[in-house]
């Protein structure tokens, strides 16, 4: 969901369209960006810039135009203030180091952490040297091993998964632990595995 470009993108319309109009046609739809759901872009039709939400074959939706326009006049995607706007404040877009890299997220101390975050902000605390998420409620480490700054750490007292401490790591369990049919746990030689 985000702004899309293409170069060099020009038509004609195929028909009039007057003043109000939510949809419109054109000659050739090949040179503008393929949209898909919750994607946009915009074009000029004569000195007004109109918001494309959706090109499906020849047709192009839109919001809706406030002049008419005739059959034949030009249809351009060109750099306009609006599509820069929305470019420079795409907050769906998230950097990547290529088509089979890394996404780039945020990267900040727990002090840096932001003042009123929603449910969902994800980020690299370099504090803790872990990626954390907020849940509506407080910051929690993600991924990366059973870590919490809580408390007490909760955990199923019953292992169903194939499951393997790592080298030079040790674990630990409160008892009742139970193995189940489908579970196993390999400790290495190099490692201990304490239940109390």
């Amino acid at each position: 969901m985000s702004v899309k470009f293409s170069n060099n993108a020009v038509t004609t319309l195929s028909a009039n369209v007057s003043s109000g109009a939510t949809s419109f046609t054109v000659a050739s739809a090949t040179l503008f960006p393929t949209l898909a759901s919750g994607d946009w872009t915009y074009v000029t039709i004569g000195s007004e810039v109109v918001k494309i939400t959706a090109i499906s074959g020849t047709t192009f939706t839109c919001v809706a135009i406030s002049s008419s326009y005739s059959s034949g006049d030009n249809v351009e995607l060109r750099m306009t203030a609006e599509l820069l706007n929305d470019f420079a404040e795409d907050t769906e877009a998230v950097p990547i180091t290529g088509s089979t890299g890394s996404a780039e997220i945020p990267v900040g101390t727990t002090a840096q952490r932001d003042a009123t975050p929603s449910t969902g902000f994800f980020r690299f605390n370099s504090t803790d040297s872990s990626a954390e998420i907020y849940d509506g409620s407080a910051w929690s480490a993600v991924g990366g091993g059973n870590t919490t700054d809580e408390g007490l750490y909760e955990h199923a007292h019953t292992i169903n998964t194939a499951y393997s401490i790592a080298s030079t790591n040790n674990a630990i369990s409160s008892s009742p632990v139970t193995i189940g049919s489908s579970g196993s746990v390999t400790i290495p030689s190099t490692s201990v595995w304490t239940i109390v």
